[in-house]
């Protein structure tokens, strides 16, 4: 682990508590000075990362330690950077090079001291490809529910070149038809947003909340749940109306998955303009 900080940093997270400001400004102050001295070369002693796989389920860990991943022909040189007065690495720095060591690319994010884990490497939509995840931070939602935020970078194609798409959920993998999907929410409620992965990283498509209207209490098992759709501004990507949407993503195979046993209740009626 560095006492210095890379060449940049992407924050997506701007606002902290007030006490935190102090020792957050060191961290960016350090980038600054180590865009002088921070060398172009990756390094190359760095030993394979202990986990290759992303943790961002609710109680699963991973160690934040410097390390090497490989995909395809692409190696990738993970190393976190941290300040003295912090406890946890508040940044990662992943330099990702080619088979003759040249560096096709810097990849940082600022990190969270709740982040449950390590950088990893996944095909989370079923291209074929792995994508580099970084989790940020772990967050509850929906009571005591705990949710990870992550940035996703991804290649498209045989491009080298990795664009970054921010997420937040318990789970993420292909939806069965195209799309990736992120599974995040409580016991009783499940969010479920579709991305189109694009050129351009993925596109936000449209979020579906399943939720649990009936379930046995003696047994827990869920009788009947109701399918929404919401936060639909992406669904000019695929020509979709929200109406078209609702009914098409409600009966995907990522939501049937979800509760499949129960009784699936319409409790939105359409107007005559579908609103």
């Amino acid at each position: 682990m560095h006492e210095n900080q890379p060449e940049s940093v992407h924050s997506t997270h701007t606002r902290r508590a007030a006490g935190r400001w102090p020792a957050l400004a060191g961290v960016l102050a350090m980038v600054a000075a180590a865009a002088v001295v921070a060398p172009a070369a990756a390094d190359t002693t760095l030993p394979p990362c202990p986990q290759s796989n992303p943790v961002i389920t609710p109680t699963g860990t991973s160690p934040l330690v410097d390390c090497s991943l490989h995909s395809g022909d692409l190696d990738f040189a993970v190393e976190y950077w941290s300040v003295p007065e912090l406890p946890r690495p508040r940044a990662v720095k992943v330099t990702v090079t080619d088979p003759t060591g040249a560096v096709v690319q810097t990849i940082d994010e600022l990190l969270e001291p709740s982040t449950p884990g390590g950088v990893g490497l996944q095909d989370v939509d079923g291209d074929g490809r792995d994508e580099l995840i970084i989790p940020i931070s772990q967050n509850l939602l929906n009571g005591a529910n705990a949710n990870t935020r992550f940035a996703v970078w991804r290649a498209h194609g045989d491009s080298r070149h990795y664009e970054r798409t921010q997420m937040v959920g318990q789970a993420a993998y292909p939806s069965g038809d195209g799309y990736l999907v992120t599974n995040g929410g409580g016991p009783a409620s499940r969010d479920l947003t579709f991305y189109l992965p694009t050129g351009a990283g993925y596109t936000l498509v449209v979020v579906l909340t399943i939720e649990v209207l009936e379930a046995d209490p003696a047994t827990h098992r869920v009788l009947t749940v109701n399918c929404r759709a919401h936060q639909e501004d992406g669904l000019h990507a695929i020509d979709m109306g929200i109406r078209q949407a609702e009914d098409y993503f409600c009966n995907s195979p990522a939501a049937k998955a979800i509760w499949p046993d129960a009784e699936r209740v319409q409790i939105k009626r359409w107007g005559v303009f579908g609103n």
